[in-house]
C-alpha cells in the first residue's frame, strides 16, 4: 500500500479497521501488532538516523532523557536550562511564527482576540534556520543492516534519499511513485510476493523529510519462507523500479490520482478542530498562501521529468537496506545507543544487487490496469423522509434492516455494518480462531481485486466479533454495491486454499507469540475484560489451538458456523431506502435462498448475547500476575469500580463524576506522586454495565502500594468534592452538556453511535438529548450521594476489581501478595474462569422490557 499521514492512518485504524463493538479480547489481536509496529518503526527510525553523518542534525537522538539533558551536557560543562533560553533568544520571534484560529465567532471577534493574546510576541527579526545537504554520505549508502527487532517477525526496509517532494508538491511525484511500487493490484510487487508467499504486507512513499532532504522508504514485511530469499525479494523490487524507469510514465495514471485527490479534498470528513488547527498553521510554514488549505494533497502538474527524477534515484548505488529478524540474535556485533538495538552492518555494492536482480524468479510484473472504482456519479440522493434517528426497514427470519438517511453532512457517502450473528464462531478457542483466519482469508482473498476500491475512497474490512464476523465499509457510494456484491459472493463461495492458509496462519502465530510484549498497563485491561466478559478465551488456549490447526479443520467448520446465520444490518448515508431493502434482499438470496446455500437461518432461541459479570457490593476483588514480558521493569495497576448497567440519571451522574475528577486525579497520581508517565483516571463501559477506572504504569511502586495511593487520592477527593463551589458545581456540568451537544464531524462519527445502541440493544437513539436534559435538572447533592454511596473509600455499594499486574522490578513483591492471606473485605482472584463461572451476570439489554426484540 502507499504510505500515508500518520493522522490519516489512525483515523482509518479508528473507524474502519474497528469499531465500538470491539471488545479488548477481540481487538488486541489487531490493535497490538499495529502498536508494536509502530513501536517497532521508531526504534528503527532511530538507527536508521544513528547510521547517519555524525555531523548532521539529523543524526542526534531526537526524544531526550536524563542523560542527554542532564548528565552529558555537565560532561562537557552546559548548562541545560541556559542552554534552552539562548535557543529562545535566537529563535522566539513572531516574523518565524504561524497562527491558525478556528472558532464560529466572526473575523472581527477573532482578530481582536488574536491581536489582544499574541500582541506581547516580539519580532526580532530572526532568520529560518535550515540544515542543507543530506544527513547520508556515500559510505552510509550502499549497505545492509541487520537488526534484532523486539518482536516476532522478518522487516525488510529498503531506504533510498532522494530530492524532498515537498520543493515538487504541485507535481506530486513521490504520490505518483509510491502509488505504482506500493499497488496491491494483479501484476503488482505485492501480488507477485504474496503469490510466492515471501510477503504479508509492503508499504512504499515518502518517509523522514523536510525542505533540506528525504527518504523514499519500501517496507515489507516478510514471511519466515521471504525471509530464506531476501535476496531475491530485493531483486524483484529492482526489477519492478527498472520496469518504472523505462515504461515511461503514462498520463491515464496521473489523471487517476487526481481524480481520487480532488474527491478527497472536496469530500473530506471535518477533523477536530485541534488537528485541523495544527495542520494549518504547519502548512503556512512551508507553502504560499494560495496553498494553505490544499497544501500537497492535490497535485495538479503532471510532470513526467520530475517523476522519472524520483525513479532515477531509487538505484543500487543509492541505497540502505535494514533487514529486522529475531534470526539475527547472536550474529551481531554492534549496539544502537539509545534503544540498545543490537545490529551489524555489511557492504552491498551495486554488482552484487545486480546479482539478486538477475537471479530473482521472472515474474509477470506490469502496470495496474485502470481502476473500476474510481466514483463518476457523486450527486446526492432525494430522500423523503429525513429521520434524525434510525428507524427498522426490514426483518425477517435472515436477517434486520436498520436505515438512517444523510440529514447533516450531504457528501456523496455511504456507511454500511453487517453483523454475521453466528452462535458456533465463538464457543470455543478453537472456534474463535477458525472465525479469525476466516475473516483473515477472506480479506486476503479480495485484496487483489479490491485494494483499487481503497485507493479510490471506499474502505472496507471483515473483522471477528463477539457473536460472529462483522462487515464494514464506508466512502463513496457510487460503486459500493460492486464492492458489497463481491465481499457476499467471497463469503457465498469460499474455499481454503492452502498456500495462504499457512501464511495467514503464520501471521497471527506471530501476533500471539508477540503478546508478552504487550506493555503491563494493557496486560491488565485485558485481564479485566477476560474476568468480566462471559465466554471469552485467554490468549495462550487460543494460540494452544493455532499449533493443531490444519486447512482440512476450517473447511469442516465453516459450513457448520454459517448453518445458523443472522445477519443485523446498518445503511447510513447517501442511499435511498429502497436501495438498502434492494440490498439486502439480493444478500439474502445469494447467501440463503440458492440452490448452493450453506447459510440457514438463526432460530429466535440460538441469539447470542454478551453479558457481563456482576461483582459482589462491599467486596474487593483483586488479581495480581507477573508481566508476562519478565524483562519490562514496569508495573500496572487497573482499578475498577462497577457501579451500574445503563440507566439515565445514573449514566450522566458518572459522567459528571468522571468530568469532575479527572484532572485531580491526574495532578495527584501523576505531578505530584509522579508514580507514573501513565496515571488517568477514566469511564468503563462493558455492554452497558459501566464503571470508573483508574490506569497507572510505574516504576516507583508495585500494584499493591498503587492501588494503596488510589484509595489514599479518594479520601482527599470526597473533601474536594463536598466542598465544591456552586459555580465550580454548574461550570462542570455545562462543559459536560457542551460536550454532548458537539456535533458529529462525519458520517462515521454518527454511525459509530447509532450502531453502538443497536448492538448493545439499547436502542436509546436520542440518548445525548436526554441526557443534557437530566443534566439539566441535576443538583450538587445527588453527585456528593452518588460518589458517597459507590465511589468513596468504605462506600456501601461498593463493588471492586482490581487488576495487579507486576513487573521485574517488583517480582519479590508478587511473591508476597500471593502468598499473603487477602486483606479483609478482599478476595483474591487465582483462577480466572473458576471466578467467572461463580458469578452472576447482568441481563441483556436485547429482548429485555422496551428492548430490542430478538
Amino acid at each position: 500500500m502507499q504510505l500515508f499521514p500518520m493522522t490519516t492512518v489512525l483515523d482509518i485504524w479508528f473507524y474502519i479497521r474497528f469499531d465500538l463493538r470491539f471488545t479488548l479480547l477481540r481487538a488486541w489481536r489487531y490493535v497490538q501488532p499495529e502498536m508494536l509496529k509502530l513501536i517497532s518503526c521508531i526504534i528503527f527510525i532511530e538507527l536508521q538516523k544513528h547510521l547517519c553523518s555524525n555531523n548532521h542534525p539529523y543524526h542526534k537522538f531526537s526524544t531526550g532523557n536524563w542523560d542527554t539533558l542532564e548528565v552529558k551536557p555537565k560532561e562537557k560543562g552546559l548548562d541545560t536550562r541556559a542552554e534552552l533560553i539562548n535557543f529562545y533568544d535566537s529563535h522566539y520571534s513572531a516574523n518565524l511564527m504561524q497562527l491558525a484560529v478556528y472558532g464560529k465567532e466572526s473575523l472581527d471577534n477573532i482578530q481582536t482576540l488574536v491581536e489582544s493574546k499574541f500582541c506581547d510576541i516580539k519580532n526580532v527579526g530572526r532568520k529560518h534556520f535550515s540544515f542543507p545537504g543530506h544527513p547520508c554520505s556515500s559510505k552510509d549508502l550502499q549497505i545492509l543492516v541487520k537488526a534484532v527487532p523486539i518482536k516476532q517477525g522478518h522487516t525488510l526496509r529498503i531506504l533510498w534519499p532522494i530530492t524532498p517532494n515537498v520543493r515538487h508538491y504541485k507535481e506530486g511525484p513521490c504520490r505518483y511513485v509510491s502509488h505504482l511500487i506500493g499497488h496491491e493490484g494483479e501484476g503488482s510487487l505485492f501480488y507477485i510476493l504474496k503469490k510466492l508467499g515471501w510477503a504479508m504486507s509492503l508499504e512504499a512513499g515518502e518517509g523522514d523529510w523536510s525542505y533540506d532532504f528525504s527518504f523514499f522508504s519500501v517496507v515489507i514485511q516478510l514471511t519466515d519462507v521471504g525471509h530464506e530469499h531476501m535476496e531475491d525479494v530485493v531483486g524483484l523490487l529492482f526489477r519492478y523500479i527498472t520496469l518504472l524507469q523505462t515504461s515511461g510514465t503514462p498520463k491515464w495514471i496521473f489523471d487517476e490520482l487526481l481524480a481520487i485527490c480532488e474527491m478527497g479534498f472536496h469530500y473530506r470528513d471535518k477533523s477536530p478542530p485541534s488537528n485541523y488547527v495544527v495542520n494549518i498553521s504547519s502548512n503556512m510554514q512551508i507553502f504560499p498562501p494560495e496553498d494553505w488549505l490544499i497544501a500537497s494533497s492535490v497535485p495538479s502538474k503532471f510532470s513526467p521529468d520530475a517523476i522519472q527524477k524520483v525513479l532515477n534515484e531509487l538505484t543500487t548505488e543509492n541505497v540502505r537496506i535494514f533487514w529486522e529478524s529475531k534470526l539475527f540474535e547472536g550474529h551481531t556485533d554492534l549496539t544502537e545507543p539509545w534503544y540498545g538495538t543490537s545490529y551489524c552492518v555489511e557492504a552491498v555494492p551495486p554488482s552484487i544487487m545486480q546479482k539478486w536482480v538477475e537471479n530473482a524468479p521472472n515474474e509477470d510484473l506490469h502496470l495496474p490496469k485502470p481502476n473500476i472504482f474510481i466514483p463518476t456519479d457523486l450527486s446526492l440522493k432525494n430522500v423523503e423522509e429525513k429521520t434524525s434517528f434510525p428507524c427498522m426497514l426490514r426483518k425477517t427470519l435472515f436477517s434486520r434492516l436498520w436505515y438512517k438517511p444523510d440529514t447533516m453532512f450531504f457528501t456523496p457517502k455511504v456507511f454500511i455494518k453487517m453483523d454475521f450473528h453466528c452462535p458456533l464462531s465463538n464457543s470455543s478457542p478453537e472456534s474463535s480462531v477458525h472465525t479469525d483466519i476466516f475473516t483473515r482469508l477472506l480479506m486476503d482473498y479480495l485484496n487483489d481485486y479490491a485494494y483499487d476500491a481503497e485507493v479510490a475512497g471506499l474502505y472496507y474490512a471483515v473483522r471477528p466479533n463477539d457473536t460472529g464476523f462483522q462487515v464494514t465499509m464506508v466512502g463513496y457510494n457510487d460503486k459500493m454495491r460492486t464492492l458489497l456484491d463481491t465481499v457476499i459472493g467471497k463469503i457465498a463461495d469460499f474455499e481454503v486454499k492452502i498456500d495462504r492458509f499457512s501464511v495467514i496462519k503464520e501471521t497471527i502465530t506471530k501476533g500471539y507469540e508477540n503478546f508478552k510484549f504487550q506493555q503491563p498497563y494493557q496486560q491488565a485491561m485485558y485481564n479485566c475484560t477476560l474476568i468480566l466478559e462471559e465466554q471469552t478465551w485467554p490468549w495462550d488456549e487460543e494460540l494452544a489451538a493455532l499449533s493443531n490447526l490444519e486447512a482440512r479443520n476450517l473447511e469442516d467448520f465453516l459450513p457448520r458456523m454459517l448453518a445458523k446465520t443472522f445477519i443485523e444490518c446498518y445503511f447510513a448515508g447517501n442511499i435511498e431506502p429502497s436501495e438498502a431493502e434492494s440490498v439486502v434482499q439480493h444478500i439474502e438470496g445469494i447467501l440463503f435462498n440458492s440452490s448452493t446455500s450453506v447459510c440457514k437461518s438463526l432460530p429466535p432461541s440460538q441469539h447470542l448475547t454478551k453479558r457481563i459479570v456482576k461483582l459482589e457490593r462491599g467486596l474487593r476483588y483483586y488479581y495480581p500476575a507477573m508481566c508476562l514480558n519478565q524483562q519490562d521493569e514496569n508495573s500496572s495497576l487497573l482499578h475498577y469500580i462497577q457501579i451500574h448497567q445503563d440507566d439515565l440519571k445514573q449514566n450522566v451522574l458518572l459522567q459528571l463524576l468522571a468530568v469532575v475528577a479527572k484532572q485531580p486525579a491526574f495532578h495527584q497520581l501523576r505531578s505530584v506522586e509522579q508514580l507514573g508517565y501513565i496515571a488517568l483516571l477514566r469511564q468503563r463501559n462493558d455492554s452497558g454495565v459501566r464503571g470508573l477506572q483508574f490506569i497507572i504504569q510505574s516504576t516507583v511502586k508495585d500494584p499493591s502500594n498503587l492501588d494503596a495511593r488510589v484509595e489514599a487520592f479518594l479520601k482527599m477527593f470526597e473533601v474536594t468534592l463536598h466542598e465544591m463551589p456552586d459555580a465550580e458545581f454548574k461550570s462542570n456540568v455545562n462543559a459536560l452538556i457542551d460536550m454532548k451537544r458537539e456535533k458529529y464531524k462525519n458520517i462515521r462519527e454518527e454511525s459509530a453511535f447509532f450502531w453502538g445502541e443497536i448492538s448493545q440493544g439499547t436502542l436509546k437513539f436520542d440518548r445525548k438529548e436526554t441526557e443534557i436534559a437530566a443534566l439539566e435538572e441535576l443538583k450538587k447533592e445527588e453527585l456528593i450521594e452518588f460518589f458517597d454511596n459507590h465511589v468513596k473509600v468504605g462506600a456501601p455499594e461498593k463493588k471492586i476489581l482490581s487488576i495487579q499486574i507486576y513487573g521485574g522490578l517488583h517480582s519479590s513483591e508478587y511473591e508476597k501478595i500471593i502468598h499473603d492471606a487477602p486483606p479483609p473485605h478482599s478476595h483474591r482472584i487465582t483462577d480466572i474462569f473458576s471466578f467467572r463461572r461463580s458469578r452472576p451476570l447482568y441481563g441483556s439489554f436485547k429482548g429485555g422490557a422496551g428492548q430490542m426484540k430478538l
